[in-house]
């Protein structure tokens, strides 16, 4: 590390304590020889051109305090350069540093970092309208990307207000009362599998993940790999998702197993390069499906989500094996 911004998000470092936390970090930054830059993500959709701005003035090393949704932003503008990504846990899911194992303690994921490698990781790359645009615009993903009522449960609070109050009980809470009020609508997805054949499935769920866990969740991503690890629920209702979702959880079982006890649903899994999800012809969708990428919602009704071009020179504690 020569040159490093530390983006902070706002909402994230709201208190006194992670003001001190942030001031600590970049002093043990300094002290290591870094030149460190503080900046603030001026709004969720800025993040990635103020990122931008910042490898094109020489930055060398971005530091994200905030969880991944403030990665994902950044990423946006630091992705396909040679400059270097890291992660400070202060947000409330914080999957990537779950998949790079490091501490949930912001200074002490600071100090592995330090000594980090910078290793070349792969992207998704997620396709849509957003909501009130005509065009077409894409987005990298690092986690996941998809349809359903997951992307409802990303929803609740796009201010972050309910993360800041409830941090992960806001999820389950939140978790439950969508599984409870929500509807569990039905979809087509078109899937392009890992072996070059096609196939098409009405499904009411379908999440394509990059990492190896979300969570609890353990999805079977790969970080390095050049495919997407698809899960995905035939169409059910309440029960049947809930059914699927602790399988999913819990037990691992699926795709030898389409149903259980009253032929409630099995998740199903399938490994792709793409993934084109779209509204069943003549459904009327009332609220609209939504989509999101690394719980970011990102727009509704359509998306085509497969593998991107750049990599992302993610910073890998020292030790931990590939």
């Amino acid at each position: 590390m020569r040159r490093v911004v530390l983006f902070l998000n706002p909402i994230l470092i709201h208190s006194a304590k992670r003001r001190a936390t942030v001031e600590q970090i970049a002093e043990l930054l300094s002290a290591h020889g870094c030149d460190v830059h503080l900046q603030e993500t001026l709004s969720a959709h800025s993040a990635g051109q103020q990122a931008r701005d910042a490898v094109a003035e020489g930055f060398d090393t971005f530091l994200v305090c905030g969880g991944d949704g403030t990665v994902f932003q950044v990423m946006q503008g630091v992705a396909g350069s040679d400059a270097m990504l890291g992660v400070l846990p202060f947000g409330t899911g914080n999957v990537i540093a779950q998949n790079l194992r490091l501490p949930r303690n912001p200074t002490a994921a600071a100090k592995l970092l330090l000594h980090a490698e910078a290793r070349p990781v792969s992207l998704g790359r997620i396709r849509l309208n957003p909501v009130g645009h005509r065009r077409m615009q894409s987005w990298y993903f690092f986690i996941a990307a998809g349809m359903g009522v997951h992307a409802a449960l990303m929803n609740l609070a796009p201010t972050g207000q309910g993360k800041r109050r409830g941090g992960r009980l806001a999820y389950f809470v939140g978790g439950l009362k969508v599984l409870l009020e929500h509807p569990v609508q039905t979809f087509q997805a078109d899937f392009t599998c890992a072996d070059g054949s096609t196939r098409t499935e009405q499904v009411c769920e379908a999440i394509a993940t990059h990492v190896p866990e979300i969570n609890r969740w353990k999805s079977g991503g790969d970080m390095f790999g050049s495919t997407l690890q698809v899960a995905w629920v035939p169409p059910t209702g309440r029960l049947g998702l809930g059914h699927a979702s602790f399988h999913a959880l819990t037990t691992g079982r699926g795709n030898g197993r389409s149903e259980g006890w009253g032929k409630l649903p099995y998740p199903q899994y399938v490994t792709v390069t793409k993934m084109i999800c779209r509204p069943v012809n003549g459904n009327h969708y009332d609220p609209p499906l939504l989509v999101e990428a690394d719980g970011e919602v990102l727009g509704a009704q359509y998306t085509e989500i497969g593998m991107a071009e750049a990599t992302l020179r993610l910073l890998w504690p020292n030790g931990m094996k590939k």
